[in-house]
């Protein structure tokens, strides 16, 4: 009793530390996952499907969808992009989570030739899994309207002038858009990149 009544003060400062770190800890600890902010909500839509049919974006809500816009032609950052995501979407099958928790949406800018046997030929060589990864198609002026909806700049009035952004959209399960990821075009998209970013939103 002594002992304590001796060191009270200094007693009484190291709880008081103890307490502080664990509540930072607890508060800003490394498996607290950062939250991302919400950008903006994006506008509902519908477009062609590999079967030929009308897809509606708000028909996948209550799950987790990565947007691109892309052409089958492309010769540099569609490619290499898609191929990224096709191990993203190899992780995504493994832990169960592909077309049931994630989806990915391809819309392409070029309805002169991407036609649905040229995306369903894309589509194949990449190995996309139909049950998540939609491929979809509409007319010019359309995916315009659509990109805008993503403050997302698209060029397309014919097919010899092509142009998008190399972004792909993280839309969360009320369709809101919470990230943008830069594509395969600067050399530094990864498949651990993106599975981090939907891991946030998990």
């Amino acid at each position: 009793m002594a002992f304590v009544n001796r060191y009270k003060f200094p007693l009484a400062v190291g709880v008081l530390v103890l307490l502080m770190a664990g509540y930072l800890l607890y508060t800003y600890g490394p498996w607290k996952k950062e939250e991302l902010p919400v950008i903006l909500e994006v506008p509902d839509f519908t477009l062609t499907d590999l079967d030929g049919e009308p897809l509606s974006f708000s028909e996948s809500d209550g799950k987790i969808r990565l947007v691109y816009f892309f052409f089958a032609s492309c010769p540099d950052v569609c490619p290499i992009t898609t191929r990224v995501m096709s191990f993203v979407q190899t992780e995504l099958q493994e832990r169960g989570l592909f077309g049931d928790k994630v989806e990915f949406h391809w819309i392409s800018i070029d309805p002169y030739r991407d036609t649905q046997e040229v995306l369903e030929q894309y589509a194949d060589g990449f190995k996309a899994d139909r049950s998540g990864w939609h491929f979809l198609r509409g007319e010019a002026e359309e995916i315009v309207k659509i990109a805008k909806g993503f403050n997302l700049g698209v060029i397309n009035p014919d097919p010899d002038n092509l142009v998008h952004s190399d972004i792909i959209s993280l839309v969360d399960e009320q369709g809101r858009l919470r990230s943008y990821i830069r594509g395969g075009g600067d050399e530094t998209l990864t498949p651990e990149k993106v599975l981090e970013e939907i891991d946030k939103l998990l």
